[in-house]
């Protein structure tokens, strides 16, 4: 019976464990997993830069109107470059790039915009006409 129960352990012992050919195969499906989650990274990040920089432009479109109804500006009107006490103290830059935003100079007429971004790639960041119809 020590022979039987001596035999039968040593058979456990051999089958336990990962052949090099399954952990191989696992370590392939991680770096594949890892490549799909820095792919979905990078577009969120895109995306997330393409927001904030949208958000920017719609902030320095309601400071640009609030200095003009302040001042008593008309459509047209020229608006001072952005220094302290006008209507704001500095462009903010485009989160992907870096780059300042171009502004007109002059009071936008309703629906259009005041300043644009200079990235045009994919996501661009400008402004969708319907969502400034009424600024």
């Amino acid at each position: 019976m020590k022979i039987h129960q001596l035999h039968n352990t040593r058979r456990f012992n051999r089958a336990a464990g990962f052949t090099l050919i399954e952990v191989s195969l696992v370590i392939a499906l991680l770096l594949g997993l890892i490549a799909v989650v820095f792919l979905g990274l990078g577009a969120y990040r895109k995306g997330a830069d393409q927001a904030k920089c949208r958000m920017q432009l719609a902030t320095i479109q309601k400071a640009v109107r609030s200095y003009a109804n302040y001042n008593n500006l008309a459509v047209g009107d020229a608006v001072p470059a952005a220094a302290p006490g006008s209507y704001m103290e500095a462009l903010p830059p485009c989160p992907s790039d870096g780059s300042l935003p171009t502004v007109t100079g002059t009071v936008p007429a309703i629906g259009s915009a005041f300043a644009t971004c200079a990235v045009v790639g994919p996501p661009t960041h400008a402004l969708v006409a319907g969502t400034i119809a009424d600024w």
